[in-house]
């Protein structure tokens, strides 16, 4: 018996000085065999744009093809699709398969910017916030459903906010072209290197061509293929003029509220989320704000958070940096419950709604609660910054 007990010890001290590794394990093989569960799930996007977009890579010699690839997707994303038409593997998984490593890489990018900012107990938090990234039900079903690769661009603005809590700064700026080069939606985060920029005044205002710069650098192989540089140039722009005519696509901003010309308000959003920044700006420059790694977050958020209020033609995808920042932040520094709580159950429902066609939440009655949830966070926001 005693060597039976003797044993017994040896496991549970096993266990309880390598928990965090197990831990890390268990979680890891969970979210795998869930998204493995749904590998031959088919959203539309993947039926009407990923697929043929695919065929036609395949078709045309791979990486040749991309000279005049269909699609108004970035060049690095596209390029990396078409080198998976090499492989005899079937599309729906290659595809897939790279949304879920973005996954990852995801969860890994905020559990280092949990470790950075908590370094009490830093491993716990690291390893909460990796599994709490991985278990989001918007994260889930952005890669493993709907064959999205939003996890990418933001995996890339997690890290430039990193380095920038570090001042480090030219690191920061070439993370945050990688982004740019994935997806349009990092504008929604470069107010806050703008008024850091102007607050700290700690480098140069040329730091921002690190941006364009790096997108070009990760298109030259798509150029190197023929792929025309106006092409390269223009394909943000293309984007915007997708969905003109909608002033809100499934996404609970003030739209919803406020019918009108998408003509006319397409310039009024634009106007009144320039105003709503510089207005911050202002407030940042009189208060004088003392900065540190709890408010720079914050305000990165409410950036985010406000932007995507405010502008036209937004997609319930577009607050996903969002929804993985409301969690850093709350993990680290308990606040704001109510923001994250909203944005998660939000973006759950009107993902849910998409991939499943059943619209049956009242977008109105869901804007009116952003709305308010919207107020207390920027009253915390301007308290936060004041102390």
């Amino acid at each position: 018996m005693k060597r039976i007990f003797d044993f017994e010890k040896k496991i549970i001290k096993f266990f309880k000085d390598n928990y965090i590794t197990i831990g890390l394990l268990i979680i890891t093989l969970l979210v795998l065999g869930i998204r493995y569960y749904e590998l031959d799930f088919e959203s539309r996007d993947f039926t009407r744009f990923l697929s043929p977009w695919f065929d036609y890579l395949k078709n045309n010699g791979g990486l040749k093809a991309l000279s005049n690839y269909p699609g108004d997707y970035n060049a690095p994303y596209v390029t990396i699709i078409a080198l998976l038409t090499y492989l005899p593997i079937k599309k729906l998984y290659l595809i897939k398969t790279v949304s879920v490593i973005f996954d990852f890489t995801l969860a890994l990018s905020a559990a280092y910017l949990v470790g950075y900012i908590v370094p009490k107990n830093k491993k716990e938090y690291s390893l909460l916030t990796y599994s709490s990234i991985l278990l989001l039900p918007t994260v889930f079903m952005n890669s493993a459903l709907w064959s999205q690769c939003d996890a990418g661009y933001a995996t890339f603005i997690i890290l430039s906010l990193l380095y920038l809590l570090k001042e480090k700064y030219i690191k920061s700026f070439i993370l945050l072209g990688v982004a740019f080069a994935l997806k349009l939606q990092f504008m929604f985060v470069l107010p806050i290197f703008i008024v850091i920029y102007i607050s700290k005044n700690k480098f140069s205002i040329l730091y921002f061509l690190i941006i364009p710069l790096v997108n070009f650098i990760l298109c030259i192989p798509a150029m190197l293929f023929g792929k025309p540089i106006k092409d390269i140039l223009t394909v943000y722009f293309n984007q915007t003029q997708t969905y003109k005519n909608d002033l809100s696509l499934n996404f609970p901003n003030i739209y919803t509220i406020i019918q009108g010309t998408p003509t006319v308000f397409y310039r009024v959003g634009l106007l009144l989320t320039i105003a709503a920044c510089v207005l911050m700006l202002g407030f940042v420059i009189y208060k004088k704000v003392k900065w540190n790694n709890e408010k720079i977050l914050n305000l990165a958020l409410w950036f985010i958070v406000i932007t995507t209020f405010l502008l036209p033609g937004m997609h319930e995808r577009y607050m996903y940096v969002g929804e993985v920042l409301s969690i850093i932040c709350y993990i680290a520094y308990k606040k704001n419950l109510s923001l994250t709580a909203f944005i998660l159950t939000a973006s759950t429902i009107t993902y849910s709604s998409f991939l499943f066609n059943e619209y049956n939440m009242n977008m109105q009655y869901l804007t009116l609660a952003y709305l308010a949830v919207i107020i207390l966070f920027t009253k915390n926001t301007l308290k936060l910054l004041s102390e």
